[in-house]
């Protein structure tokens, strides 16, 4: 058994590394928080407050940059550095799965670890470092920890709960939901240490970003009508089924034999049922919320447990039955992550164009440039991850507002020249009829870097 572990480890890390340089997520979230580790990095100044998303609707604390600010500096804050923190905490991820297997259910054991490795959730989330993809850690570790009696391990379980909360505040209705289970006031402590760091931050700078946040945020959803969420829920768990499953064919059979185990579990009061519960329950609020996928995660690793219970006769048929179907689904969907957009994750041609762009500004002391990505799918123009790239490296473009005060435009694109001079940005207006300084290829891409002068 040893060795056939050891071969599905490996399978587990070519999974999550293979292409991961030309295929991983890393857009405008994830390189705003590069800047941000690699500011941590270099002032050595701990910070409690972190990525702060896009649309500046919620605000995470920093644990996040922590993670992956080993992983950062090992690679000299290149963004692969986050992308392989990412890709190693969904590794261990997987090893905790595989050791509740190995407590709860060795027979199974096998199938367990195979089927973690390629099942998609978890596979998605390792190849992208965005701030909620890491809560799954926090999760999968708590409930590792909540198997055990000793008062340190109790109260470092629930701490486990609440960190995963830093990643986001929907894991609190898991967290709240392991407490209750506990019933435990050691494993309640650690849970509301978690929550420190919140507090002290918000009193040290009144009026505070996360409590206030949260009760204006609660008030805003108080109108919501609870009938309403019931008749949403089915549509909920269709979706994350989906998610579970991706494959339609396979969502359909996994369906209907999820169906079937949640009511054996429910008339054999089997060890699973808490565990279907907890992930039906922490689904429920997403009735109030448009479907994004990463509000799933927080059910995720407590699906996973549901599945992993020990049981006999037809419940462990269908138990066996449900990891089968994961692990097909799965295989089938692999694909999935090793094609994503060269825009969206293909890190060589952002490096490449950051390289050309940087290597330009240094040697021509330029102090009027600016950049923009036209005439390409990219559907972010203004190049926020480029111009983060390069302020990690200590390369200072004008910003978005100033096109007008900026004497040299290097554009990242697929077109030619002649595109440009009939693209409608408004971000060309200054440069749509300047002379072009230079063109310059992007290696491994069709790809290019322009540069436009106003004059």
């Amino acid at each position: 058994m040893k060795w056939k572990l050891l071969v599905i480890f490996l399978l587990t890390i070519f999974v999550r590394f293979y292409l991961l340089d030309v295929s991983t997520h890393f857009l405008s979230d994830e390189s705003r928080d590069l800047v941000n580790i690699h500011q941590i990095f270099v002032e050595k100044k701990i910070t409690l407050v972190g990525p702060v998303s896009d649309d500046r609707s919620h605000v995470y604390s920093s644990l996040t940059y922590y993670m992956l600010l080993p992983f950062a500096a090992f690679f000299d804050f290149d963004p692969f550095g986050t992308v392989a923190g990412a890709a190693v905490w969904g590794i261990i991820v997987w090893a905790i799965l595989v050791a509740i297997a190995y407590k709860l259910n060795k027979r199974n054991l096998l199938f367990i670890a195979l089927a973690a490795a390629v099942w998609f959730p978890l596979v998605q989330t390792s190849r992208w470092p965005w701030n909620p993809n890491l809560m799954l850690f926090w999760l999968a570790m708590g409930i590792f920890m909540s198997s055990y009696k000793h008062p340190l391990l109790r109260i470092s379980a629930g701490l486990c709960m609440g960190l995963s909360v830093h990643h986001h505040y929907l894991a609190l209705v898991p967290m709240v939901l392991m407490i209750i289970k506990q019933k435990d006031m050691l494993y309640l402590a650690g849970a509301v240490s978690a929550f420190l760091p919140f507090v002290l931050f918000d009193l040290r700078h009144p009026p505070g970003i996360f409590i206030t946040r949260m009760i204006d945020y609660n008030k805003s959803q108080m109108g919501t009508n609870p009938i309403d969420l019931f008749i949403k829920l089915p549509q909920v768990i269709k979706y994350f089924l989906e998610y579970v499953f991706q494959e339609k064919i396979v969502f359909y059979i996994g369906g209907i034999t999820a169906a079937a185990l949640a009511l054996w579990d429910f008339v054999k009061r089997s060890y699973g049922r808490p565990w279907f519960l907890i992930s039906i329950l922490t689904l429920f609020p997403l009735s109030m919320y448009s479907q994004q996928f990463h509000y799933l995660l927080p059910a995720i690793p407590f699906f996973a447990m549901w599945i992993i219970a020990p049981r006999t006769g037809l419940g462990a048929m269908l138990s066996k039955s449900m990891i089968i179907l994961i692990l097909i689904g799965s295989v089938l969907s692999l694909p999935i992550h090793w094609s994503q957009a060269d825009w969206e994750g293909n890190l060589k041609i952002l490096r490449g164009a950051t390289q050309i762009i940087g290597q330009e500004v240094r040697e021509k002391k330029m102090i009027n440039a600016n950049m923009a990505v036209l005439s390409s799918p990219d559907i972010y123009p203004l190049g926020k991850r480029y111009r983060d790239v390069l302020l990690v490296n200590d390369i200072r473009l004008k910003t978005y507002e100033e096109f007008e005060l900026s004497d040299n435009l290097f554009v990242v694109t697929k077109g030619s020249v002649a595109d440009l001079r009939k693209d409608p940005a408004m971000e060309l207006i200054y440069f749509r009829n300047g002379p072009v300084a230079d063109v310059w290829e992007i290696p491994e891409s069709n790809w290019r870097v322009i540069q436009l002068n106003r004059y």
